[in-house]
């Protein structure tokens, strides 16, 4: 055999070539093999046996000498192929172009196969073969013959050959004692101390060190073995804890040192950031102030009975203020306490500030220290550059919702509301109501004018009420106010002289003398009812407006006739003139300028203003409005009817799909549509149009003929 020639045993073939090419440092592809025997898997195990082939490099000349020449059956059996077959498979055993599979058997394995197989050949041939080595569980190998293997350590070994170091390069035999120490790199960690802009922290900012050391890999058999690792590194701290109190000493960091953080931050294998010392902030005095004793929610929740039947909209009661009462106290201001940098510098607190208390509308201040109250009326209390002013003003402020939890809002004055209307609620004032939220479901009403900012649905808004009826039947109530009591004291007169005359037995007939008064002293009491009945005949409201047109139904059914003023008693008489009077007073209380109405938007709702009517959001729908004034819409106004005393202007009017809207103006007064659509019926006076055809920018108004016509704007 060659000296350049190896035997080789293997479970297969192709694993026989690749011990051979890692015991020849070739390539597959670089070799030629002669296959010997081929593996067999025998029957059930019984009879099998391993690949044997023999490897050279290419071009190396075969046993026997140069020119050496073999009959077809001996070429034919060196290549392991037997005479008389076809020997295709040849070709492919000798181009030995095996991918190398790294772990298909132990490296250990490799090794002593090829050792065994270099074993079995002549002991002639023994000297000529070469060392080897190989790298398995971290540790260096040596086999092989006589000529030695080449270790190369590399950059990132130190080699040891039988207890000395080489450098480079060494050759070694098999028995050697070959050790490898992996060399160490070491890289220094950064940190730096600072102290924050305040003084009240020292921050340590770490950048840990790394400790970097190479760990052997496993390889193959080679002659020349080229020793390969992998990196393996090990965070170390930054610093010690001697830097980190030098440093501190340095920067003078003598106040607020956490014993805590200085052994985290000589520990830390993380980089970040601690803080290794904390000063003391100063303590902020308590600026003056002024005490409020009177609720700023201004309502009182009233205590009932278990067995009591209540109604739970009707259990809070208003905050007011009488005359003299104690309604604010200042307390003066109280000095801060001081504190300390982390290098010790003492911390000045602030000085507090000081709060002056300041009379408003219908209050006195006393001695710069208490406020009183010279009015009746609600307090409220606000504040402006060092003041605080408390007034009492006739605006009741409710914050938050109307709902069960506070109650109904009843009030003679204006209402602010900040939150929103909530089902079933009332909401009542002689005044402005203004309502920052919603309204849902519930009942607004308002001498004045009402501002919703946000929607309105399910509802009915009634602003400055019927104040037109309340005008006009006020001077009725008010005579009758006057009339009434006289005829209750003549009534009174007569009784008391019929009793002195009657003759004992006889009955006496209250609504006879009554009869008898209206007919002779106070004739206008009839006509003045009925006038009244007729003024209030279809007014729709509230409970206030349905008082007044039960009153005046019973006033009118009381003086209808003498038959209806036969049946009248004194007690009866009495409950007539005691709702007179107070729908009286009630009248005089309602403003002469009417109410407007201003909101986003309206759902499903009913909205009544004696003056105008403004949506400035995405419209109305389903919504019927009644105006003494002008309504203005900048949205849509689909389905549901307008009737206005003035001017309406709406963005769209109706739906593609049809809903009936009904506008309605009186005489002389404009409707302007920027889009109408079909379905839609427009009135002016007592002339109605029904579009039947989409129309942009229409304008419908009555000519000096008194027509309606339609136009564009």
């Amino acid at each position: 055999m060659a000296a350049e020639e190896v035997r080789v045993e293997g479970r297969t073939v192709a694993e026989a070539i690749r011990q051979a090419a890692a015991i020849l440092e070739a390539l597959p592809e670089d070799l030629e093999v002669e296959v010997v025997q081929h593996e067999s898997n025998g029957f059930l195990g019984i009879g099998r046996r391993p690949a044997v082939i023999i490897a050279r490099m290419a071009g190396e000349p075969v046993a026997g000498g140069e020119g050496a020449s073999l009959s077809p059956e001996e070429d034919a059996a060196s290549y392991g192929v037997m005479p008389g077959t076809s020997g295709e498979e040849t070709p492919a055993l000798l181009s030995a172009g095996v991918e190398r599979m790294p772990g298909t058997v132990p490296i250990s394995t490799i090794a002593a196969d090829a050792s065994a197989g270099l074993a079995s050949e002549a002991a002639g041939e023994d000297d000529d073969r070469p060392g080897y080595a190989w790298v398995e569980g971290g540790r260096v190998q040596v086999g092989g013959g006589k000529p030695p293997a080449t270790i190369i350590a590399g950059d990132h070994f130190d080699l040891y050959v039988n207890g000395r170091q080489v450098a480079g390069e060494a050759a070694v035999r098999s028995g050697d004692q070959v050790e490898v120490r992996p060399r160490g790199e070491m890289e220094k960690g950064q940190w730096k101390l600072t102290i924050s802009g305040d003084g009240l922290a020292a921050r340590l900012v770490l950048k840990p060190g790394c400790q970097k050391t190479w760990r052997l890999k496993d390889q193959f058999p080679a002659a020349r073995l080229q020793l390969e690792g992998e990196g393996v590194a090990r965070a170390l701290p930054a610093l010690t804890r001697e830097e980190l109190l030098a440093e501190l000493q340095r920067q003078q960091v003598v106040f607020g040192i956490d014993e805590e953080a200085v052994r985290q931050a000589v520990t830390a294998t993380e980089g970040g950031e601690i803080i290794v010392a904390r000063g003391q902030p100063a303590q902020p005095g308590e600026d003056g102030r002024v005490e409020c004793l009177f609720p700023t929610a201004g309502a009182n929740r009233v205590e009932v009975g278990e067995e009591e039947r209540v109604d739970y909209r009707e259990l809070v009661v208003r905050a007011s203020a009488a005359r003299g009462d104690l309604l604010a106290v200042k307390v003066p201001p109280r000095p801060g306490k001081p504190g300390h940098t982390v290098t010790g510098k003492v911390i000045t607190p602030p000085e507090p500030r000081d709060v002056e208390l300041v009379a408003g509308k219908g209050t006195e201040v006393i001695d710069g220290q208490r406020c009183v109250a010279r009015e009746e009326g609600q307090p409220q209390l606000h504040q402006r550059r060092g003041q605080v002013v408390v007034d009492i003003i006739p605006v009741l402020l409710h914050r938050g919702d109307v709902d069960l939890a506070s109650g109904n809002l009843k009030f003679k004055g204006g209402i602010n509301i900040t939150g929103n209307v909530t089902e079933t609620m009332q909401v009542a004032a002689s005044r402005d109501v203004e309502i920052s939220g919603d309204v849902t479901q519930a009942t607004v009403k308002a001498g004045g004018s009402i501002i919703i900012r946000r929607n309105c649905i399910g509802s009915t808004l009634i602003a400055g009420g019927v104040h037109g009826v309340y005008q006009s039947v006020e001077p009725l109530l008010a005579d009758l106010a006057q009339q009434l009591p006289l005829l209750q004291a003549a009534l009174q007169q007569l009784e008391r002289e019929a009793n002195q005359q009657r003759q004992p037995g006889r009955q006496f007939n209250t609504g006879y003398l009554l009869n008898i008064l209206v007919e002779n002293k106070f004739k206008k009491a009839p006509a003045q009812a009925y006038k009244l009945e007729q003024l209030t005949k279809g007014v729709q409201g509230g409970p206030q407006e349905q008082r007044l047109v039960q009153l005046a139904q019973e006033l009118a059914r009381a003086f209808r006739n003498p038959a209806a003023m036969q049946g009248l008693g004194s007690a009866y008489l009495e409950r007539l003139i005691a709702g007179v009077q107070e729908m009286a007073a009630y009248c005089r209380e309602i403003p002469q300028d009417g109410g407007h109405i201003t909101l986003n938007y309206a759902l499903n709702s009913k909205l009544q203003a004696g003056g105008q009517v403004k949506v400035t959001g995405r419209g109305c729908f389903n919504t019927e409005i009644i105006a003494g004034g002008k309504v203005e819409i900048q949205g849509v106004f689909r389905g549901g009817s307008i009737y206005a005393s003035d001017d309406v202007f709406a963005q769209e009017v109706g739906s593609s799909g049809g809903a009936r809207t009904l506008i309605r103006v009186t005489e002389g007064k404009t409707i302007k549509a920027g889009k109408i659509w079909t379905n839609c019926i427009l009135q002016v006076g007592k002339r109605i149009r029904q579009i039947d055809n989409e129309e942009s920018r229409l304008m419908a108004y009555l000519n000096h003929e008194g027509d309606l016509v339609l136009g564009t704007f």
